[in-house]
């Protein structure tokens, strides 16, 4: 017995009317009538006295309590079926020097490709990783400054650091500076920057020592410390901000490349979107960096 022709006898038997009902059915009259027809053969009794309006005969008003009840448990089957399909919960881990606002529309796309909870966490891009790296979160986003590969890792972009300033500093006159051209440039100190301990080595050998105004692992902080012009900044290039402007350090040629890392055990369907949305994803790191390819690391 087709569910739908329950349907369409009750459609009627509410309506009266064959064409009322397989309107609000949203079939033909003649699929709502053949159904009925159907149906009355199974049932081995005819449901309806046709007149103007179709009414109930004896035989359609025994069935009708057990039609209802018929459809009743049938919707409740299914949202019982529903809510026990808990969405799965994904959880992501974030470097704190990852451009964050870019970050939030990759994921928000890739849940528009495959339904999933979220669970973010930050953390330094040492932490992170580590936490990839145990099995600690299912997906991972952060930087690396030395070559890696994992079957489970998949290489997004790479981006040189740059000397940020805002775009009425002096710094900003020029696209490249020496070391010892800054020595007196305060500077605005990432505490959570990768290159930050061989950026200062570098400086060292160069015998000059960064006075600094600001000293901060927010990098929101230290955005808005360099947009203020209280001094310039080693940063990605993909946390420039509007109103800065970027110039080369002449001895420091630093990058780093960022990465995508998931748990091995990851559902596949969740891996693909996630990977392949952030791949296609327009991040700010890319514009203006020579080697735009796409490398998966395998």
């Amino acid at each position: 017995m087709n569910l739908a022709f329950i349907r369409y006898f009750l459609a009627v038997a509410d309506t009266g009317n064959f064409t009322e009902a397989a309107e609000r059915c949203h079939v033909t009259q003649p699929t709502l009538s053949a159904g009925i027809a159907r149906l009355e053969e199974e049932i081995g009794a005819r449901l309806f006295d046709r007149g103007r309006r179709s009414s109930l005969s004896a035989a359609g008003q025994r069935l009708q309590p057990h039609a209802r009840s018929m459809v009743e448990a049938w919707r409740l089957a299914r949202a019982e079926q529903r809510s026990s399909r808990r969405t799965r919960l994904v959880r992501v881990a974030i470097a704190s020097t990852m451009p964050v606002t870019s970050a939030m529309q990759w994921l928000a796309t890739a849940q528009e490709q495959v339904a999933f909870d979220l669970e973010i966490s930050e953390g330094t891009a040492e932490v992170v990783a580590d936490r990839w790296r145990r099995g600690r979160c299912d997906i991972a986003l952060f930087p690396l400054r030395a070559a890696a590969t994992a079957a489970n890792m998949a290489s997004l972009w790479r981006e040189p650091y740059v000397l940020a300033a805002a775009s009425n500093h002096i710094v900003a006159t020029r696209d490249r500076w020496s070391i010892k051209d800054l020595s007196d440039t305060p500077f605005i100190l990432r505490a959570a920057c990768e290159a930050h301990d061989e950026a200062t080595r570098l400086f060292v050998a160069e015998g000059v020592r960064p006075r600094a105004v600001l000293r901060s692992s927010d990098e929101e902080r230290c955005a808005a410390a360099v947009l203020a012009s209280l001094g310039v900044c080693l940063m990605p290039r993909s946390l420039l901000r509007p109103g800065m402007a970027a110039a080369e350090i002449r001895e420091v040629a630093l990058e780093r490349r960022v990465v995508l890392g998931w748990r091995e055990e990851l559902d596949g369907a969740l891996v693909t979107a996630l990977h392949d949305t952030a791949l296609a994803h327009p991040w700010p790191g890319r514009s203006g960096i020579r080697d735009m390819r796409l490398e998966f690391v395998r």
